[in-house]
């Protein structure tokens, strides 16, 4: 695995109200360097707390073999998965250890396995298994997987012994969520862009009427949706409340930034 790691912060507002943050045992690497970002995280934000949804992040592994080294796009599970071989790469290993190994929920592991042994792309899988199954509901604890080392990239009928394999778009990046909650998700962006661009507005302008904060809102935010005057209206209303930003005390249609 390489050892650049970029994280990126988003406010509560960013999640989907039913996002459950899902138990997983991350490899070494990661686990070692969380408590770095949470020290680093409580020094420049006093009282503020960080959640980790380890369900919606991603990397890149270096994966090397007999046949040559690959890198590969991989969701938080399956970099979890794929490192329970890491010091021992021509073992088998059953459901149950990688169960064990992983701490996944047993729905969970099992839809991250079939997403390593079952790649539509791919004439040479990831990972093999015995004995074979239709789908991963048939997997039992006795079920081997072991890594194939002839795994590669073939391209117009040849071997690789480089490449590039995403197999995130197997999987999604979240655990599975109603219409609902995918709506409510989507309502929670807008609502986090909206602030976003307000913050920025008032930090340029420092002192804006109500009708200008508007205009240049939409500009900012046309290009990934089109805010309504509500939500406007209520994000203002927020940013008031938690004191960003406040009203002019002898115009309450002009707005003032608060350093």
């Amino acid at each position: 695995m390489t050892d650049m790691i970029n994280i990126k912060i988003l406010n509560a507002g960013a999640w989907a109200r039913g996002s459950e943050r899902v138990q997983v045992s991350l490899p070494l690497e990661l686990e070692d360097f969380i408590p770095e970002v949470e020290d680093f995280y409580r020094r420049k934000h006093n009282g503020r707390k960080l959640q980790w949804y380890h369900h919606m992040a991603n990397g890149t592994i270096a994966f090397s073999n007999r046949a040559g080294k690959f890198d590969l796009e991989v969701t938080t599970f399956q970099m979890a998965v794929l490192f329970a071989w890491n010091q021992r790469a021509d073992d088998r290993l059953s459901l149950e250890n990688l169960r064990l190994a992983t701490e996944l929920q047993d729905a969970e592991l099992r839809r991250t396995l079939w997403s390593l042994v079952a790649i539509p792309k791919l004439k040479k899988q990831l990972i093999l298994y015995s004995p074979e199954v239709k789908s991963s509901k048939d997997f039992d604890d006795n079920t081997q997987f072991w890594v194939n080392q002839d795994f590669c990239v073939i391209k117009n009928g040849k071997p690789q012994k480089r490449g590039r394999v995403n197999l995130i778009g197997r999987l999604q990046l979240s655990t599975e969520k109603s219409k609902e909650e995918d709506n409510n998700q989507i309502i929670q962006l807008r609502i986090y862009r909206t602030q976003e661009a307000i913050v920025k507005i008032m930090k340029m302008r420092k002192k804006i009427t109500n009708g200008q904060l508007q205009t240049e809102l939409v500009e900012i935010l046309k290009n990934m949706f089109l805010p309504s005057k509500k939500l406007i209206k209520e994000q203002i209303e927020w940013l008031i409340e938690h004191k960003y930003m406040k009203r002019d005390s002898e115009n309450i249609n002009v707005f003032t930034y608060i350093a």
